[in-house]
């Protein structure tokens, strides 16, 4: 298939809701909470466990979703040995819970590739593919932060309770003051 093919369906086509994705391995985009293209990539494990489960669930920047929306209420970092026990916990679980229903994707199967295919493809596409549907491919920390209305909407239309309601405040607060240790030092 030609890589300007690819492109166009993973960039044209309407992204859907990350569960609603194919279980295949093949190639993919994924879409921020405004909708709009930011990481085109490619997996073997399957489409829907990749981006649904992976990019949603870890803390490490290899996992998009869960990197740029970690941040004020849905902030947590392991080992922080100032989070108040479930804090994190409560705040990862609103992070995950946010993307899945915010964040989409396109994802094109392409179940009778090798691997050696499946990575040739997404070098050529990502070759042409326009920056701003690139701007989370190969960045070394990505900048992460809280869409404070659209997580407000969230929280009142989830019935966010109170215990969890007070755990994400606290975090909020230890984002606070990561931020401000690094801008006193330099770091941002």
């Amino acid at each position: 298939m030609r890589s300007e093919t690819v492109l166009e369906r993973l960039l044209e086509s309407p992204p859907v809701r990350l569960n609603a994705l194919p279980t295949d391995q093949g190639i993919y985009a994924l879409y921020d909470h405004e909708g709009v293209a930011r990481y085109i990539g490619v997996t073997e494990m399957g489409l829907r466990r990749r981006i649904h489960d992976y990019h949603v669930g870890g803390d490490g920047n290899s996992h998009k979703f869960s990197t740029i929306y970690n941040a004020g209420r849905m902030f947590h970092t392991r080992g922080d040995l100032f989070t108040h026990a479930g804090d994190g916990r409560a705040a990862k679980e609103l992070r995950r819970m946010f993307s899945r229903r915010y964040c989409s994707a396109v994802g094109m199967p392409l179940q009778h590739c090798s691997k050696t295919e499946l990575y040739a493809l997404e070098t050529q596409v990502r070759r042409i593919a326009p920056k701003h549907a690139l701007s989370w491919n190969d960045a070394r920390a990505l900048d992460a932060y809280e869409p404070t209305e659209l997580l407000n909407e969230f929280l009142k239309e989830i019935s966010w309770p109170s215990a969890k309601s007070e755990a994400i405040a606290r975090q909020a607060g230890r984002w606070g003051q990561k931020v401000a240790a690094a801008t006193a030092s330099g770091d941002v």
